[in-house]
């Protein structure tokens, strides 16, 4: 055998081998991997996206439901300048409320090379709609596809905007950090609905098919629903909310009705509110811009991120510290005149000529300022901000919403870190009555009312269901068995302020059917130069440079069940608050919150 034959073998063996490698190698060891192949040729899983739950108030009564229709989608890679395909859309356009022109925009903004899924281009047709569309789906089920799906709605309009929320479409950044939200297309951007979004949302399910060819279902391998337990209950009264509404008619702030005991929000709102209704299928840049330019602010959430000076409501916190570290009690009498001097400013009350004297019961029913000033220089501000922060003053209160605010409780090392400047005195007598840098939420005072009132510090929610689950929040017990017994006199002192002629509320409470514990407050917005020996009136004042008008109460007095707090921006006077609390109060009575036992006996 010559050399060349040998050669010549031997590559044929060679070839033969690699070859033979190969075959075992597709039929053996790649097995499995073709085999995955071919099933995924012939095995479809498809994405079935959850309902979003609904939201209820405490007595059942919907809050946010879903409307069920239709979602109208049409194949990729379609050239929308064929005539044909005009036609066809000319047709669907002509039953929707929406243009072909407004159809093919969505679908060329949508459509890519790299996208082979029907694209979404009508996000809902009602079923009326749809029943008339049908017939042109059958006939072009190549090209278009109509799929149920549902609608947020909310059925009260603006009532309780801003706890509700609202949910928009989910874009870029809520898919990454939510991928749900890629298959529902929504996700919560405010309230309730942004804060229970994950729950809310549900779960997905999964079908897994087996069809032709030609896309045709065979068989259904595997089906897997998507979750439907998901909707909350919360402690909202939409009765007494639309009470809330109604009584807030016209009028900018805030107000809440919180139960001392546990603090369930029966009621509360942001004003002016605004219709959420808006929001799901995309409000339009007008009335968007509309909303961001109005000067009241109503996509603010001032009950839980307005930040006011709390005014003369704070004074029954700050009378605590008094009587914890003055060595007074609350029977003391000191001298209140007209007005103080440190240095070369003069701080004055805000009644011409003073109120001669006061004890601590006078200082809350007649509001006395000088009382603050002068026992603030005494106990210090470390004080007192140390009792206030019991009180959750200049605190997150851990309310179930998104971004709540703390407010501010200045003191030496705040105002360091700040603006790095030096604390004064007169930063000590301006926060004993509220205002200079101190800053509260509303819901803060009512938390803060609702402390006294019980003698603990309750975790202000909304949410008191999930699906099954019962939601259960902690009460803190923060105040010494000495505070606990001074704050009884602060709820003395609060009553004389509406059941007591003199009282700064006493005039407001006279309408009301159950005896309130109150105290009013107003919180200048401007400053009163040295100068001014009297006053500028209120009502001389340009709206926005007016006082802010707080009134704060628990009812009813003999057994605190409630507390309703109510802030009026631009108000004036304090006093003015009161009116709303009293319907507010009234309200309670009327829906059964209070025992007829506590009702005033009519004279």
């Amino acid at each position: 055998m010559s050399g060349r034959f040998k050669i010549f073998i031997g590559i044929l063996l060679v070839v033969w081998a690699v070859l033979s490698w190969r075959v075992y190698y597709i039929a053996i060891e790649s097995r499995t991997k073709y085999s995955d192949l071919a099933n995924s040729n012939i095995n479809k899983e498809s994405i079935i996206a959850p309902i979003r739950g609904y939201i209820f108030d405490r007595h059942g009564k919907p809050l946010a439901v879903n409307d069920t229709g239709f979602a109208l989608s049409i194949a990729p890679h379609l050239n929308s300048n064929d005539k044909t395909f005009e036609m066809k859309l000319e047709q669907i356009a002509s039953l929707l409320p929406i243009t072909k022109e407004e159809i093919i925009k969505q679908y060329e903004d949508k459509d890519s090379p790299y996208n082979h899924d029907f694209i979404p281009t009508v996000d809902f047709i009602t079923y009326e709609l749809a029943h008339r569309l049908f017939p042109i789906i059958e006939q072009n089920r190549d090209i278009f596809e109509l799929l149920p799906t549902s609608r947020r709605r909310y059925p009260n309009g603006s009532t309780a905007a801003h706890i509700i929320g609202y949910i928009g479409k989910a874009n870029t950044n809520d898919i990454e950090k939510n991928p749900i939200s890629k298959y529902t297309g929504v996700i919560g951007k405010e309230g309730l609905e942004r804060q229970y979004n994950d729950f809310l949302q549900g779960e997905l399910g999964r079908r897994k098919t087996k069809v032709t060819a030609f896309n045709e279902e065979v068989e259904v391998l595997e089906e897997v629903q998507p979750t439907y337990n998901n909707h909350i209950q919360t402690s909202l009264d939409l009765s007494l909310q639309k009470t809330l509404d109604a009584a807030f008619k016209g009028q900018n702030g805030a107000a809440i009705v919180i139960d001392v005991e546990n603090g369930e929000i029966i009621a509360a709102g942001s004003y002016p509110e605004y219709d959420i209704n808006e929001f799901p299928s995309g409000i339009s840049i007008e009335k968007w811009e509309a909303l961001q330019e109005d000067p009241h602010k109503p996509l603010y959430n001032k009950m839980i991120y307005g930040a006011y000076p709390p005014g003369s409501v704070i004074k029954m916190g700050i009378g605590l510290a008094f009587l914890q570290f003055a060595g007074i009690d609350e029977h003391t009498v000191i001298p209140t005149p007209e007005s103080i001097e440190v240095g070369s400013r003069k701080f004055r009350d805000w009644k011409t000529g003073g109120h001669g004297s006061a004890d601590f019961f006078k200082s809350i029913k007649r509001s006395v300022d000088v009382y603050y000033y002068k026992l603030s220089l005494q106990v210090g501000i470390d004080n007192i901000a140390n009792t206030l922060k019991l009180f959750g003053i200049g605190q997150k209160s851990g309310i179930d919403l998104p971004a709540e605010g703390a407010g501010i409780l200045p003191t030496p090392e705040w105002k360091k870190k700040r603006y790095n400047l030096k604390w004064h005195i007169g930063d000590t007598i301006n926060s004993s009555i509220g205002q200079g840098y101190m800053l509260t939420t509303p819901l803060q005072i009512a938390r803060y009312t609702a402390a006294i009132a019980s003698g603990k510090l309750v975790t202000p929610h909304l949410v008191t269901q999930k699906g099954d689950e019962q939601i259960m929040v902690e009460t803190q017990d923060v105040f010494t068995p000495f505070q606990k017994s001074k704050l009884k006199a602060a709820r003395i002192g609060m009553y004389q302020v509406c059941n007591e002629e003199g009282g700064t509320g006493y005039f407001r409470a006279l309408k009301s059917k159950v005896r309130l514990a109150c105290k009013t407050g107003t919180a200048q917005v401007t400053g009163i130069p040295q100068a001014d020996k009297a006053r500028i009136r209120e009502e001389d004042m340009e709206y926005f440079h007016r006082s802010h008008a707080w009134f704060t109460a628990f009812v009813p007095y003999e057994q605190p069940k409630y507390a309703i707090t109510v802030l009026i921006e631009h108000g004036m006077h304090g006093s003015w608050a009161g009116d709303t609390v009293v319907v507010l109060a009234n309200a309670l009575v009327d829906l059964g919150y209070i025992d007829e036992k506590f009702k005033k006996k009519r004279k």
